[in-house]
């Protein structure tokens, strides 16, 4: 995820439904020094478990496919960010893993947190993830956040499994990502074409150019661990 802050910000009308189902989702950006990849990658995902084991977190490493090799990004799911910041708080507190924080940072040259809103539940983690990323217009951002709803229900069904939205919290208050997990990279793929070749979903893209700016990003992942 990449959020930037651009314009005014700006909330999101949700129904009762979707409010008792909020949760929020952090994703720390890792850049690797030159040649600290592997490193990198392999104290993160112990990091990452131990943090998981100790505090009963839900965060998980992954790798980017088609994007950037040469990142960790570490993704966390809360039931309210009262739990992000308890967890930070536990964590910073523990002389052990601080000390395994500090050595895991020597392996890094740049790292950079957001946190976004989660407005429709993914389905269950899997293998590998991929995420569409677009950009509501200022100009129709209710009617463009009503119509990416619809689409998510639709290319859900299409799919058989859920499509998760993310919106952020912090960054670019007019970004939104698709979210979709499936066993192998073929199998995202797969439903890409699935959606494309349906009336229904190209109706709703044709529909989208209105409400949505016109540049679009797909990115894959693979989880570590």
């Amino acid at each position: 995820m990449e959020f930037r802050l651009l314009g005014i910000a700006r909330p999101f009308c949700m129904s009762k439904k979707q409010k008792e189902k909020r949760m929020y989702i952090t994703a720390r950006e890792i850049t690797p020094l030159p040649g600290r990849l592997q490193d990198t990658i392999t104290a993160g995902t112990q990091l990452v478990q131990e943090m998981n084991q100790k505090f009963g977190s839900a965060m998980a490493a992954s790798t980017e496919i088609g994007g950037n090799p040469n990142k960790l990004w570490v993704t966390g799911f809360w039931p309210a960010l009262s739990d992000y910041q308890s967890f930070i708080e536990s964590y910073m507190t523990d002389p052990e893993l601080t000390g395994k924080m500090n050595m895991f940072s020597s392996f890094i040259s740049e790292a950079q947190d957001q946190i976004g809103q989660v407005i429709r539940q993914p389905g269950e983690r899997k293998a590998f993830a991929q995420m569409h990323r677009g950009r509501i217009k200022s100009t129709h951002f209710q009617e463009g956040l009503e119509l990416i709803m619809k689409l998510a229900d639709h290319i859900s069904e299409l799919s058989g499994t859920e499509a998760g939205l993310v919106a952020p919290v912090t960054g670019d208050q007019y970004e939104i990502i698709f979210v979709n997990y499936a066993d192998s990279l073929q199998e995202l793929r797969g439903m890409v074409e699935n959606w494309s070749t349906d009336e229904t979903y190209q109706d709703m893209f044709v529909q989208g150019s209105e409400y949505f700016e016109s540049s679009f990003d797909v990115t894959y992942s693979r989880f570590i661990g």
